[in-house]
């Protein structure tokens, strides 16, 4: 699973999880090249570079911002959220969490404004995604039977 932290400025850190170990008590993530490696330990998460020193963790949900000294971070787990800044007609992102049922529609297709892209079933209600724009499907990130989280890049139509 891949992670994105997008500073204020839209420049982004990708971490990705590469192993859960059998018990599900070490998790080995990759980012910048380097090896990072977590635990849950009593409710508790910690981290460590060598899987010696250990050091406690702040526990994130996907969409919560993290704020450094200098910079504020927002996180999203499974696709980079290009079009969650600066919003345009052409991104459809999920504005709560939902399973995809089913594609209406595939990348290459030329789409009308207003047309089915996705169903979304949230809240135990099938929803119709539509297009916010007419254009060409240029990207879909989801599949059906994904469960997605609120916040989530789901496809991108450009004109």
């Amino acid at each position: 699973m891949r992670y994105y932290f997008v500073d204020q400025d839209r420049k982004d850190t990708v971490i990705d999880l590469n192993q859960v170990d059998k018990a599900g008590v070490i998790t080995r993530f990759t980012f910048q090249d380097k090896t990072f490696y977590a635990r849950k330990l009593a409710g508790k998460l910690f981290g460590s570079w060598d899987e010696k020193k250990w050091f406690k963790l702040t526990q994130l949900s996907p969409g919560e911002t993290v704020v450094s000294n200098t910079v504020t971070y927002k996180m999203y787990r499974g696709f980079k959220p290009s079009g969650l800044f600066n919003a345009s007609a052409g991104a459809l992102v999920t504005q709560m969490p939902g399973k995809v049922v089913k594609l209406m529609a595939k990348v290459g297709d030329k789409v009308e404004k207003g047309q089915t892209i996705l169903i979304l079933e949230a809240m135990k209600m099938e929803n119709e995604i539509k297009a916010g724009m007419s254009g060409i499907l240029k990207t879909l990130y989801v599949e059906p039977g994904q469960a997605l989280e609120s916040g989530v890049l789901m496809a991108e139509i450009e004109e």
